[in-house]
């Protein structure tokens, strides 16, 4: 008999995938190699590279193979008919409530971002109207009940003429926070617009990549360094919170963690900072110079290789309502220009299990815990900290009047600060598994949600307001 071709890798299992190539759905292998994840397109017809999604075998196995909690069907749900993702709204195959929905407001840019994984129609602007944007946030409520955050995203949002009235849209009782994505670039010129962005409960979302004009020039399309830092002093000025968002590419921009956690410990506006690993798809990321994807748990790696000893990689928690390999999280108690991170005194999995159901940790009746938190403090003689975690029980569980859940978290962001890797799916690493899981919803036509990967993959470009066929 003859023998079998020998394998420089561990076969594990078959995932449904995709192929870069012709953009089908294809079956991809995974497979371990030399202590690392790597997923592969089996297209039939085309030769795709392999891709590394975890960069340790063992984490890998440990999460992934976690039961996961499954809430299909969802109310409002449709019976598959084609299969993952071509029913996406969602289909009864969804695993995860909308936690997050994504509304793009605008194709209008400013920009033309090399890294841009997304798709903007460069020839016609669309703005949405008010009023579809009132009855969006109106079936989102009905469909997905309270939610911690509502995200308004693009184009550059702040682009829309009507933006102060689309915020004011999403000013509801059963909606925790706005959330507002931008370049700067407009937030930088004009102070009165971030004064005006102050009367809302908002939470501005400032790409920030690095603090090297090159690099911003190889990124963003121009030197966007000083735009950017004018933005964050006129944001603070007016008294809006902020949230630092950092495309990480592989060999590119790692050395910009540093600077951004300098940034986080000098001022009390910027509440966190999520390191969203680079993505190889859309308008601008497909055309992108390739290198290795850094995977999640890579990504966490070397924001702790770049924190000076102040962070370990198990400071880091899953989210247990989306994939493994899509979330991370790590949260820090604030002293001044120090953090600690909380996962050194309190258990993880009580962490995660205030997690289960929200994108923002919700401490509701959590006395025991927080007084656990409080006993460990002390243990491990952390009085400094000690001090900050019992003014802040004082504000969270008042013994004069009532607080929500949604007031909870606003008071925690006094003392509280969040790191958070989130790794978007391409062509290469695209898992049906994981977009089942998916929390961040693009609530692309009423009464339809579509996980945020998947809508990029499949279906923005079949959106007339944001992508035209190009031209040859």
């Amino acid at each position: 008999m003859a023998r079998l071709e020998e394998k420089n890798y561990t076969y594990f299992t078959t995932v449904r995938g995709m192929c870069r190539q012709c953009c089908e759905l294809a079956d991809a292998r995974v497979f371990f190699r030399d202590g690392q994840v790597w997923q592969q397109s089996l297209c039939p017809t085309c030769v795709n590279e392999p891709a590394l999604i975890a960069a340790d075998q063992d984490w890998y196995l440990s999460h992934v193979l976690r039961t996961m909690p499954n809430h299909a069907p969802l109310k409002g749900a449709k019976p598959p008919k084609r299969g993952c993702p071509h029913d996406c709204g969602p289909c009864a195959w969804h695993a995860t409530p909308c936690q997050l929905p994504v509304i793009s407001i605008t194709n209008a840019c400013n920009l033309r971002c090399p890294i841009c994984f997304t798709f903007n129609r460069p020839d016609r602007n669309f703005y949405k109207p008010v009023e579809e944007m009132r009855e969006t946030i109106d079936w989102l409520i009905e469909s997905s009940g309270p939610l911690d955050l509502v995200n308004i995203t693009g184009g550059e949002p702040t682009l829309h003429p009507q933006i102060l009235d689309v915020l004011r849209t999403c000013e509801r009782p059963e909606i925790g926070r706005i959330t507002l994505n931008s370049n700067g670039i407009t937030m930088a010129k004009d102070y009165e617009l971030c004064r005006r962005l102050a009367e809302f409960n908002l939470c501005v979302i400032l790409s920030f990549n690095t603090f090297n004009g090159k690099v911003s020039r190889q990124m963003n399309g121009k030197d966007l360094v000083r735009t950017k830092l004018r933005a964050i002093e006129n944001l603070t000025r007016a008294g809006v919170r902020v949230a630092l968002l950092n495309v990480m590419t592989h060999g590119l921009n790692e050395d910009s963690i540093p600077g951004i956690l300098d940034l986080m410990r000098q001022n009390d506006n910027i509440l966190s900072l999520t390191v969203q690993t680079m993505t190889y798809s859309g308008q601008g990321g497909a055309h992108f110079p390739k290198t290795r994807h850094v995977p999640v748990d890579r990504g966490a790696r070397i924001v702790c290789e770049q924190s000076d000893g102040m962070l370990r990689f198990d400071d880091f928690v899953t989210r247990p309502s989306c994939h493994p390999l899509c979330y991370l999280a790590c949260y820090m108690l604030k002293s001044g220009e120090d953090f600690l991170p909380v996962a050194r005194f309190a258990p993880r999995e009580r962490i995660e299990q205030y997690l289960e159901d929200s994108y923002l940790i919700r401490l509701g009746d959590a006395h025991e815990f927080v007084a656990d938190v409080i006993n460990e403090l002390c243990a491990q003689g952390q009085t400094e900290y000690l001090a900050v975690a019992r003014k802040l029980v004082e504000r969270l569980y008042p013994t004069d009047k009532t607080v929500t859940d949604f007031e909870r978290q606003r008071i925690a962001e006094s003392a509280v600060r969040t790191i958070y890797i989130h790794t978007h799916m391409d062509e290469d690493t695209f898992d049906c598994s994981r977009a089942m899981f998916c929390p961040d919803l693009m609530p692309a036509e009423p009464g339809r949600l579509i996980p945020a990967c998947t809508y990029n993959l499949f279906y923005r470009m079949m959106d007339e307001r944001f992508y035209v066929v190009p031209e040859h």
